[in-house]
Parts: C-alpha cells; sequence; structure tokens
C-alpha cells in the first residue's frame, strides 16, 4: 500500500473526483464553517442582540414581580413553564436560524451542493471494535489531535494577552459605579470577540488550504490508475480497435453498394448472403468483389441488382466461400475458379440466348 502511494505521481482525474463527490467525499474544513458560522452569529447578534436582550430583561422583570403569585399546583406550573419555554423559544430561535443558514452556506462554498447517502449506508466496519481502535489511534486522527491543541493553544494565547493587557485597568473599573462597569465590560467582550474572530478567520483559511492541499494529495493516481480509469469508462484498447475495425467496414460496405449496379452477376445464398463480382478480362487476372453483405445488406443489394437488371444466380455454396474468404476490392480465392468460371459461362450462355431471339425476332 506504502509502496502504491509513493507511485502517485499523477493529478486525478475529472471523472475520479466527481465519483469521489458523488460518495461524499469532498476537502471540507470544519474551522472554515465553524468562522462562517461564527460570523452569522455575531451578524445575528448585531441585528437582533439588542431587542431580544431587552425582551429577556422583560421575560426576567415579570418573572420577578409575579414570583410572589406563582402558585405550586401542576396546572399553573405547566402554564408558567410552556409560558417561559415558548418566550425562550423566540429569543433563541433567530439565532438558531441564523446558525443553521450560515453553516449551509459554508458548506456549500467549499464544496458546492453534495448530496450523497453513502456515508449513510450500514457498514460493519463501523461497528467493527478493533476498527473503529484503528480509526482512533491512527496518524490522521493523532495529527487532527495535534492541530486541536495547536489551535487551542493560538486562541488561548491571545486571550491571555487580552487579559494581561486590561489587567492594569481593573482596579479604575471596581471603583466605578455598576453603569461604567457593565459598559466597560460590554467593550471588553466584543474587544475580545474582535481579537478572536480575526485569529478564526486566520485559522479556517490556513485550515481550508490544508485541507485542499491534503484532499488533492489524497486523490493522486498512479499511471497504472489512469490507465485503468481510462479503460474503464472507454472500454478495453483491444475491444474499442475491433469496434473502429467493424465501423471502417460498414463505412466501406455502404459505399460499396454504390458499385452494385457496375456488377457483372450477384450471388446470392439466397436470402442471407449476396456477393457482387465483376470481371474485365483486359484488366484482371480474376473477377474481384464489388460489394457483399449479409441479411439486410444483402437484401439491399438484391434489390439494386434486381432495378438494374443485373443476373443474379443462387449458389448457397459458392456464397459462404465467397463472403468468408473473400473482401471489397478484392479477387476471388483460387479455390472459388471453378464456381464462378461455371456462373460467367452460364451468363455467356445466357447473353447469347438472347442475342439470337433477338435476331430471330
Amino acid at each position: 500500500m506504502q509502496e502504491q502511494e509513493q507511485n502517485r505521481t499523477e493529478q486525478a482525474t475529472p471523472f475520479k473526483l466527481s465519483e469521489a463527490k458523488k460518495r461524499g467525499q469532498v476537502a471540507k474544513s470544519l474551522d472554515f464553517n465553524t468562522f462562517v458560522v461564527v460570523c452569522g452569529l455575531l451578524m445575528a447578534l448585531a441585528i437582533w442582540g439588542s431587542a431580544q436582550w431587552e425582551r429577556l430583561c422583560e421575560l426576567c422583570a415579570a418573572l420577578f414581580a409575579s414570583a410572589a403569585q406563582l402558585q405550586l399546583d401542576h396546572a399553573s406550573f405547566v402554564g408558567t413553564a410552556s409560558v417561559i419555554a415558548s418566550e425562550a423559544l423566540a429569543l433563541v430561535l433567530p439565532f438558531a436560524g441564523a446558525g443553521f443558514v450560515f453553516a449551509v452556506i459554508s458548506n456549500i462554498i467549499q464544496t458546492g451542493p453534495v448530496f450523497s447517502a453513502d456515508p449513510l449506508k450500514p457498514k460493519f466496519e463501523r461497528i467493527n471494535p478493533i476498527a473503529g481502535f484503528k480509526r482512533i489511534y491512527n496518524k490522521k486522527m493523532l495529527f487532527e489531535a495535534f492541530k486541536s491543541f495547536v489551535k487551542l493553544g493560538f486562541f488561548g494565547l491571545i486571550a491571555f494577552a487580552f487579559f494581561f493587557a486590561i489587567w492594569p485597568t481593573l482596579p479604575t473599573i471596581a471603583a466605578s459605579d455598576s453603569a461604567g462597569q457593565m459598559l466597560w465590560l460590554g467593550n471588553s467582550a466584543m474587544a475580545l470577540l474582535f481579537r478572536l474572530g480575526l485569529a478564526l478567520v486566520i485559522v479556517g483559511l490556513l485550515d481550508l488550504a490544508f485541507v485542499r492541499w491534503q484532499f488533492k494529495r489524497q486523490m493522486m493516481m498512479s499511471t497504472r490508475e489512469v490507465k485503468e480509469e481510462v479503460k474503464r469508462r472507454e472500454g478495453d484498447p483491444l475491444i474499442r480497435a475491433k469496434i473502429r475495425e467493424l465501423q471502417r467496414e460498414n463505412r466501406k460496405q455502404a459505399r460499396s453498394l454504390n458499385r452494385v449496379p457496375e456488377a457483372d452477376v450477384l450471388i446470392t445464398n439466397p436470402e442471407h448472403l449476396a456477393i457482387a463480382l465483376r470481371y474485365d478480362r483486359d484488366r484482371m487476372n480474376a473477377p474481384v468483389v464489388l460489394a457483399k453483405g449479409a441479411d439486410n445488406w444483402a437484401a439491399e443489394m438484391r434489390t439494386i441488382a434486381a432495378k438494374h437488371g443485373i443476373p443474379r444466380f443462387e449458389r448457397r455454396k459458392l456464397a459462404r466461400l465467397l463472403f468468408k474468404r473473400t473482401q471489397i476490392d478484392q479477387p476471388i480465392p483460387p479455390e472459388a475458379f471453378v464456381d464462378v468460371a461455371r456462373v460467367y459461362a452460364e451468363i455467356g450462355q445466357r447473353r447469347v440466348a438472347q442475342a439470337r431471339v433477338e435476331v430471330a425476332g
């Protein structure tokens, strides 16, 4: 396996990438998804945050105001709990919806629309404890754990630097009033979120570039795999060569139908085979096959021969021999000389008899 991976020097073909996408294998960065989702939540917080905060404060004030009148019986508790749950859902729903929408958008940005049920198919390897242990303790998972520690350290370093920067101002803030403290706390939280957001942008883009590079490397193919893919898509080269040869023969046979009117005789078998022959004593050593065909081609040749008055001879054995042993524009084989000579002799006798009839008439 390692030797095979070392021999992968060719880039993945579009066909392999499309097949991998159908199986749900795409280059996707979870950190980039997190970055996009966090950006979406921050946008939702900027749009609805103030209104939802006021609504939450009103809900808390109403609960504290009615705490003395709260009944602990079953009916009253269920009614109050349902009201609180509906209000809490109304507070959370805009942010949850924004997170879902931006999660979908982040995946579409990375991979485009992917619809594959292959990852959902049950596989024995997923419930096999040995295979599961190998999936957990392998180089890829160890590297992912190392990446997680690096990212955690990076974010922790940013948070530590931020708290270290604001530490000298804490005594001054502690001496101020509650309104000033709340304003400082909100500004500090936004400043920290902004720094962490910038760090998340850097981590997300770097992870996206790394994941795509890694996926591209995993999809690389060896020269043998490329040849096998071409063979699988387009067929075996020998078969394709045979198909091209048959196509050339069909085109040649189709063109030869136009030469049937030039033939001296049509040898048939009687319905399935037809061979058109021509013989010129001054230029040919033996009769030449102008056209030959079977079934539909033979029927077409018989129609053309009848239309142009070409004599037709039913010679089953001779027709099979000529069809099997001859090629178009090639002379007949020596073993067919005697039978073909008899055919031409009979043609000559018919012409002589016809000439006598015409003279007598």
